[in-house]
């Protein structure tokens, strides 16, 4: 398996990237309205975003990687908010996935 060797400003580039996509989704999930298949996809999308982010931002704490402090851990908080958001959003009883999966 080839490993891919990214310096910093890539992986930090490819992590906003992630969390354009992620608020893209979730405001065209608005748009598209209740439709389970749609709310779905979009669960996943998320889901899939918020891991690829989370690697990416342990990668990002090697001791190869020369960013301050400060900007690993503010990336890292805002991935967890994601991850956060995405729990309550879809995955708490009372707010969507459950009830739209299993009606």
């Amino acid at each position: 398996m080839r490993k891919f060797n990214l310096s910093s400003k890539q992986i930090i580039t490819w992590i906003c990237v992630n969390y354009g996509l992620f608020i893209l989704a979730f405001f065209t999930l608005g748009f598209m309205g209740n439709i389970k298949s749609v709310v779905i996809v979009n669960f996943a999308l998320d889901v899939v975003l918020c891991v690829v982010s989370f690697v990416l931002n342990i990668r990002l704490f090697s001791t190869k990687y020369k960013t301050p402090i400060v900007g690993k851990i503010g990336l890292l908080f805002a991935t967890l908010c994601f991850a956060a958001f995405t729990y309550f959003a879809f995955l708490m009883p009372e707010n969507g996935l459950p009830p739209v999966l299993f009606s």
